[in-house]
Parts: structure tokens; C-alpha cells; sequence
């Protein structure tokens, strides 16, 4: 199986706090992966560098096999991730919602 997320001792540090601390992954096609922990834990902060919304401190990861960031950004085009809380309307289907947003915004 293609492995998809795949990380070596990855860390993010923002002033003088570790965020993410050596942080080892390795998503498999088909695989389903739950980030489960307290406020702080670093789970955004994870899938932001995984986003390139952040740059890891150090460490390495890739997408799909590729990590070069060239290849990355093309990688990054078959994924999706909605960081933070999503605001949609209760009363409307998926389908409504994003329409909606669109008009929107």
C-alpha cells in the first residue's frame, strides 16, 4: 500500500514552546487516523505543517511519497483539511452550505 503521511521526527516550535516534539508517522492508503488529545497537544499545529499554513522547526515528512516542496505543493492538491472549528448551517445539506459559503464570501 502507497504510503500517504509520512513523518520523521518532525517538531515546530513557536519562541521558546515545543509544539510538536519528534513527531513519527507513517499513514498507509486506506488507513484512518484520529488526532486525539488536550488543548495544546499540537494537533492543529500538525496539520498546518502538513498544509504548509506552518514550516516544521526540523525534521522532515512527506505526501503521497514526495517531499520535495516543489513536489509537495502539487501533492497538496489532493488533499483537504479544515483547521479549527467549521460554521455552517445547521438546517441546510452539505451541498446547501457550501453554496451558501460561496455566496458569501
Amino acid at each position: 500500500m502507497e504510503t500517504i503521511i509520512e513523518t520523521h521526527d518532525l517538531c515546530k516550535r513557536y519562541g521558546h514552546k515545543d509544539v510538536l516534539v519528534g513527531v513519527n508517522l507513517d499513514v498507509k492508503e486506506g488507513d484512518i487516523l484520529g488526532l486525539v488529545g488536550k488543548n495544546g497537544a499540537g494537533k492543529t499545529t500538525l496539520i498546518r505543517v502538513l498544509t504548509d499554513v506552518a514550516r516544521p522547526t526540523s525534521g522532515s515528512y512527506s505526501l503521497f511519497g514526495v517531499s520535495s516542496p516543489k513536489e509537495l505543493v502539487k501533492a497538496r492538491k489532493n488533499i483537504a483539511a479544515m483547521v479549527e472549528t467549521p460554521s455552517f448551517f445547521g438546517g441546510m445539506n452539505a451541498k446547501k452550505n457550501l453554496i451558501t459559503r460561496a455566496l458569501l464570501m
